[in-house]
């Protein structure tokens, strides 16, 4: 039943349109080449790692893409925000999830996470290194996993649960419960080496998301 996700103790059965994970790195026109040699090679990886991620804490199997998008603020673009993005998105396809890594905060959001999240829509504020010209690529690895992979499994978390057909109160609440465990109880993310490994978080990690084993839907 290809397509179908069924939930148990029901009959009630969900379409699952989506298929494809597409992750849009978004920069200014003027400094995308320098972010593509900055920050390309952790967001490509990235990609790979929630390809894995998602079907082994989720059984959800997507392809995942990434790519670059340009943009010429004030031409291309009449102002960024989360309302473009969402039209960009829908000119894709509202079928595909689209994942923005944006260089910019939403306007407005309700989750905590300097992010937003809707059906099949995604985008984080893409957080960089205050002087990433010396920070050395330990270190500049840890930083993003800490401030950008954590807040990206946060809001996959909400849209993956959504897709299985939980209610609202197991895809958001749950998820906002267990993310303000991570921020003030000291709750330990989950940490992954380049190799997909949980290791602990004194070990050297490349990946960090929230822990999805404390979610109680699951």
């Amino acid at each position: 039943m290809d397509g179908f996700y069924y939930i148990y103790g029901s009959y009630n059965f969900r379409r699952l349109l989506t298929k494809k994970l597409f992750f849009i790195y978004v920069a200014k026109n003027e400094e995308w080449q320098q972010r593509q040699k900055e920050d390309w090679n952790y967001v490509y990886s990235m990609s790979r790692f929630y390809h894995w991620w998602i079907k082994h804490s989720y059984n959800i199997q997507f392809s995942v893409e990434a790519d670059i998008l340009p943009v010429i603020t004030g031409k291309l673009f009449d102002r960024m925000s989360v309302s473009y993005l969402a039209r960009d998105h829908s000119k894709r396809g509202n079928t595909i999830y689209h994942f923005y890594l944006a260089y910019f905060k939403p306007f407005w959001t309700d989750c905590n996470t300097e992010g937003y999240s809707s059906e099949n829509f995604g985008m984080i504020h893409w957080k960089r290194p205050n002087d990433n010209t010396s920070t050395t690529e330990s270190q500049r690895t840890k930083f993003f996993a800490d401030k950008n992979c954590a807040n990206v499994s946060h809001l996959l978390s909400h849209e993956a649960l959504r897709m299985k057909g939980k209610k609202r109160k197991e895809y958001f609440e749950a998820v906002h419960e267990l993310w303000d465990r991570h921020l003030y109880e000291n709750l330990p993310y989950a940490y992954y080496n380049e190799r997909f490994i949980k290791v602990a978080q004194e070990s050297p990690y490349r990946f960090a998301t929230v822990d999805v084993s404390k979610l109680p839907s699951l």
